[in-house]
This record gives C-alpha cells, structure tokens and sequence, in this order.
C-alpha cells in the first residue's frame, strides 16, 4: 500500500480565501476586545478563540481539502490445466506406473504438499479434458477421468482457451493432433508422461496398395512396419486373404529409427472384392497386439475378357459374331470352327493335313476355368464330347463362369442337349417338337423386361427404341423353345406365338444366354442393305458378352463407394446409380438399400436421392470395425458391394512422443518439464510475468468526514453554552 496524500481543490480563488480568513480573524478580534468589557480577559478569550476556531473550519471548506489513498492490488493469472486424455493415454507409463494418465494424476494430487493444492492457491485453476472435443470439468472429478477413444486436437483446444487464459499446463504423451501454428495460443509449460526407452511394440504403420489389380496381373503391396524397443529384430510379414495365404517376407527393423520398408507381391487368380491383411507375429513383451494387423480392400478385376467360342460350322453367322467379338479391343477371343467331323474320312495321315484337331479334353477339363465366357454357336457335341465334358461345363458357371447358346440345327433337340447338364442351366428348355423352324419370316421386339434391360436397351427414347427392332430384317430361321421360370425374355417373336429369341439366366455364380437362331446376323447386312444405322449388331453382340461377364458398367444398378476409408461411429456415405428406362410391371420406382454388419445383421441405413436421374446416395453408421455388405435391389436388378471399417487398434501408434511435445512448448513460447519442482518453479516464473496489477485510489474530501463536521459543530456549541453561562445571553 502507498502512502496516503493531502491535497487541495478550492472552492473559491486563494487570495479570495485569505481575505475572508483575515476578516474573519480580525472579527474575532473586535469582538475579543468587546467582550472584555464585560467579562474578565481571560473568559473573553476563549470565547473569541472558540469562534476563531469555528471560523478556521468553515475556511478550511472553502479549499476543499482531501485525503487520497492508492492501493496496488494484484490479481492472480487464469491457469488452464489440460490433461490429455487420448486412447494412448490408458497405455502404461514409466514403471512402477499403472498407466500415462494416472502419472498425469499423481503428477498433481501426489505427495504430502500435492502441486494441485500449491497452484489453487495461487492462480485461478480451470480443468479441461483434451479428448475428442475440449471439455472442463471440476477439481473433484480429477479422480474419475478415464482415457477416450479418439484423439484430441491440440490446436483447436489452444484456440479455445487463447484470451481466456494467461498460460496452460498440459500433462500428455504426445499423442494430440498437432500442427504448429504461430501465434494466438497461451504460452504452454508440458509435462511428458509415458517412457519412449521403456516402451515396446511392432506395428504396421502404413499399407499401400492399389484399389483396382487385374486377374493374372502381379500386384505389389508395399508397407512399413516400425518397431519400439527391437532395433535390429527380423519380423516376417504375412500377407493373407482370410484364412488364405498369399505370401510372406521377412524385414529388419533398422536400428536407431527402427522401421523398414517392405514390398510383397501375389498373382490374383480370381475377380471379385476381397479384404486382404497384412499382419505382424505379436513379439515378446510387446504392450499392444491389435496394430500388428491391417486390412485393406482389393477389387479383382479383368484385364481382358477372354472367351473361347465353338462353332459348329463356318457359317455367315460364326463370321459375323466373330467379327463383332473381335470389334471389342477388351475381348480376347479364341475360337473353333468345325470344318470336318469323324465321319468326314480323310484318306490322308493326321500329320500332313492342315486342319488342327479340336483339343477337347484340354480345353474342357484343365483351361476351361482360364475363360470368362464359353460360346457354343450351333455346335453338335456328339462327336467330341463325352457327357463329362458338359458337366464340366456347368461346373464353370456354377462357379461364377457365363455361357451363351447361339442357336441353329445343332441345339437341343437335333443336337442332343436334352437331359445332359447343360440343360440344366440353360434359361430355356426345348418344347418337344421341330428343333429348328425354316423357313420362316419372324420379326422380333423386345419384351416387358427387354425394354429396359441393359443388354436391349439402347435409346431412352421410347418411340425410336420401338423404331429400332420394327427397322430389324426378319429372321428366317429360330429355334422354337420355350423360358424357364429362371429365365426372362429380352428378345421375342413379334407375332406367332411370341417366341423367345433372346433369354438370359442364372445359375450358381454365373450367368447364362440363349440366342434362338442362327440369323442375327441379318440384322447386321440388312440394315447395310437398307443404308441405315448397323450398329445395334455390334453393341448387342458388346452388351450381351459384357452383361455375361459382370462388367459393372453395364449393371442397371451400381454402387460407388468412397475413396476414403470410413471410422466407427462417422457416417459412410456412398452413391447408387439405378439404371435407366421404364419399370417392370410389380417393382418399385425407387431401389431399395440394405446393409449388413459383420455379424450378418442388417443395420439402419438410408437412400436419398441424388442430384440426377436414377441416381441416389446411401449412408450408414458403421457400429463396429469389420467388413460391412451393402446391398441394393433397383427396378433391373441387384448389386453388392463390401465396405472395409478398420479398427481403431490397427492405427494405433502408443509410443510417446516427446518430441511432439517439445514442437508444442516451443511454439507456444513455453517450455518441457520433467520434475514437481522444475513445474512449480517455471509456473512461478512464468505466474509472475502474467501477472495483472492496478492501484486502486480512494478520495476522502475533509468536509464530509464526520469528525471534522462534529468538530465544527462542537466549537460553536461551546461557544453559545458559554456565552448563555456567563450572561451574555
């Protein structure tokens, strides 16, 4: 406290003050020298002191004097403590410690004289739990703060406390998100937990892999594995498609960083999805086993379209139908034409003709599953099947193979399909009568369902789709068969008995296509013929191998699922194309969305629709890690497509990170501690130069002090008392 300070503020200019004190002085002493005459000298006196006195006090009013007090107050600074409370805060800490988060607590409330108890007495302490988001809390809920699931952000948290607080205390192991930032943040005074010498784990820190590889195709899988606490280990890296193993490769944890880089590569023999792993063996004394492992997603696809087709004789419509498979630069095509068979007696040696055998049993029982699509064209297998064969046949769709029957003399009845396993899995079955109807003169049109099909749909304008198959040249030949319950009709007879030209199937995994003639190939030169557009031959001949094969740009229905990889709980978004054209008589306009957990369960999920036509967006909130199977049903058709939601624990990287920790203290303009009194003494210091003073002034004018007033009012009492006394009144 300073010293108090006498000062004046007249009323009135000063020389008009002494005048009215020396009037009012030489009044006195008119009337002392009056009162003498009556009274004896020296009660005169006293009576004219008192009203001198009097008198004083009143001028004393006129130079308003006052008393000013300054006192200096000092108000202690806002210390913002932040525990962090990050996953890997719940991992153990330096030994002897349970885990990093109780050393942050015992760090505080330890000891008899704890630090907590030191600095509330000081400065004004607010908490604050640095998780997923910044929150406060109380002094007494110390004690019950568990480590999160997410880690926090330390920038944001800083901006959040900047302005509010003077400086910040944060009790961490370097696990916070950080990005240094100049400028704005409280100075921060760190204290590092956790032991980086006394923690050991191996872990996959990073996977690349391509999203896309190709069937046959070598694939490269390049990852980092890093080690704590095993410098100089060999570790195998095992590379697995579920229980399958794909490959495995051994790498040395350098010493001082140690990681290592690794590449392992496979051969994919099959297309398809599928969730591959990468995974670490768990070494002894390891803290964490659930990082040694990481999933990703790989999608199979073709490279090229191989189809092997088998005709049974070189006619106009092998040529066509080889023209137009040869048109595609995606197909790679190898075809058999029969120009002779056993019965055609050749009196030549089999090493000097120029025909090349047919190798059946090559073809049919060892590189069969090497194609994608198997086209039998009018082709009569008696002579070079064995009923083996065809079971084969139906294997290989069975298993995910297409097939397609282009149709003539050769098929079913004449040719000897009835009750043999390709019958099975033909869309289509022979009604018992001709085989083949020539001559004749069908024209076709598309059915209910060809009229928006992706193999038959070829404008969305409905008047020149119509157009388009009544343009058609008739056919003069066609196989009278009729669909199976399993089959739907794209192609049919515009008249006579509506037969079915064009019918597509399923079995097992594949697909399956009937073509009831030989004489699609009209509708290629007739429509030269008629100076018109000839391309609906090529496209149908494209559409109808790529619809066979399961080119995803041709499903009416399609998923695109995001680049980037989901988390639990945060919502996956995904977009839905649902074909295009008029619907099926009985299915809904809009597609419907199911999605599926890990465990088979299907979980709440919605489809909204999206910025164009047939497009939709679909989301879910994944509740686990694991493989999700979204499903979408359209007005044309079905897709399905598998969502990888890694776990948490397969990023995971719990190895303190003091360095983190030295970036954030240097940025901010504050410093590491390491000891209870290292942090009391740099919170002292650093206290001090936060420190807010001001000095309060307190102004006390004498006229309206009590004491003055009872002062003034006291000398003129007297006065009159004494004058009553002594008779003068």
């Amino acid at each position: 406290m300073n010293p108090g300070q006498l000062s004046f503020a007249p009323i009135l200019p000063l020389w008009l003050n002494l005048l009215l004190f020396a009037a009012g002085a030489g009044a006195c002493v008119f009337q002392f020298r009056r009162l003498q005459r009556r009274l004896f000298w020296r009660k005169a006196l006293l009576i004219s002191l008192l009203r001198l006195g009097a008198f004083a006090l009143l001028a004393v009013v006129a130079l308003n004097p006052f008393w000013t007090e300054r006192k200096e107050i000092k108000i202690a600074p806002a210390l913002a403590i932040l525990l962090d409370a990050s996953p890997s805060m719940g991992l153990p800490g330096h030994p002897g410690k349970s885990t990093r988060l109780e050393e942050a607590k015992e760090a505080l409330l330890g000891g008899p004289d704890p630090v907590l108890k030191i600095l509330e007495e000081k400065y004004e302490v607010r908490f604050f739990e640095l998780g997923e988001s910044l929150k406060g809390f109380s002094s007494g809920d110390l004690s019950q703060l568990k480590a999160g699931t997410q880690r926090g952000d330390l920038n944001e948290a800083l901006e959040a406390l900047a302005g509010k607080n003077q400086f910040a205390l944060l009790l961490s192991d370097g696990s916070s998100k950080w990005g240094e930032k100049k400028g704005g943040a409280p100075p921060v005074l760190v204290y590092p937990l956790g032991s980086r010498d006394e923690y050991r784990d191996v872990l996959i820190k990073s996977v690349k892999a391509p999203p896309v590889a190709f069937r046959g195709k070598e694939v490269v899988v390049d990852a980092a594995v890093k080690g704590y606490g095993y410098d100089g280990l060999q570790v195998p890296v095992i590379l697995k498609s579920g229980e399958k193993l794909l490959a495995t490769k051994s790498v040395r944890l350098q010493s001082g960083s140690g990681e290592a880089a690794v590449g392992i590569s496979f051969i994919p023999d099959e297309i398809g999805s599928y969730t591959l792993s990468l995974t670490v063996p768990p070494q002894v004394g390891e803290t964490l086993a659930g990082n040694n492992r990481r999933d990703f997603s790989l999608k199979v696809v073709r490279d090229k379209i191989r189809v092997l087709m088998v005709s049974g004789s070189p006619s106009m419509n092998y040529r066509f139908l080889r023209a137009a498979l040869k048109n595609d630069p995606a197909i790679d095509l190898l075809s058999f034409v029969i120009l002779r068979t056993p019965a055609n007696i050749l009196n030549v040696p089999v090493q000097e003709q120029s025909l090349i055998p047919f190798p059946v049993e090559t073809l049919f029982t060892k590189d069969l599953k090497n194609f994608d699509l198997l086209i039998f064209d009018n082709f009569l297998y008696h002579p070079f099947f064995r009923a083996q064969y065809l079971g084969n046949v139906r294997d290989f769709v069975r298993e995910g193979g297409a097939f397609a029957f282009v149709g003539g003399a050769g098929f079913l009845g004449e040719g000897g399909y009835g009750g043999t396993p390709l019958e099975e899995i033909l869309p289509t079955r022979w009604i018992g009568r001709e085989s083949y109807r020539r001559p004749a003169s069908l024209t076709v049109r598309p059915s209910r369902a060809g009229a928006s099909h992706p193999i038959t749909f070829f404008s969305a304008d409905e008047a020149a789709q119509k157009n388009l198959w009544q343009e058609m040249p008739p056919l003069s030949g066609f196989n009278p068969l009729e669909s199976k319950n399993t089959g739907t009709v794209l192609l049919e007879g515009a008249e006579g008995g509506f037969w079915p030209i064009l019918t597509i199937g399923a079995h097992g995994k594949g697909r399956t296509l009937v073509l009831a003639t030989d004489d699609s190939w009209k509708w290629y030169m007739g429509m030269v013929a008629r100076e018109k557009d000839h391309s609906a031959y090529l496209r149908l001949v494209e559409r109808m191998v790529r619809w066979l094969t399961k080119d995803p740009g041709l499903d009416a229905v399609q998923i695109a699922l995001p680049e980037t990889r989901g988390t639990v709980g945060e919502e996956v978004e995904f977009r839905v194309k649902a074909g295009t054209g008029a619907p099926r008589a009985g299915q809904k306009e809009a597609p419907s969305l199911s999605v599926f957990n890990p465990a088979g369960l299907k979980i709440a999920s919605q489809l909204r629709p999206g910025g164009q036509t047939d497009e939709h967006l679909g989301a879910f909130v994944p509740d686990r890690s694991g493989t999700y199977r979204v499903r979408v049903e359209g007005r044309q058709g079905a897709a399905e497509e598998t969502v990888l939601i890694p776990d948490p624990a397969e990023e995971f990287d719990g190895a303190p990170d003091h360095a983190r920790l030295k970036e954030v203290a240097s940025a901010s303009g504050g410093k590491l501690v390491f000891n209870r009194d290292e942090l009391l003494r740099e919170i002292e210091d650093l206290g001090k130069r936060k420190e807010t003073r001001f000095v309060e002034e307190k102004v006390r004018p004498f006229w309206a002090n009590p004491y003055f007033l009872a002062t003034v009012l006291a000398f003129l009492t007297m006065e009159w008392y004494l004058r009553r006394r002594w008779g003068l009144i």
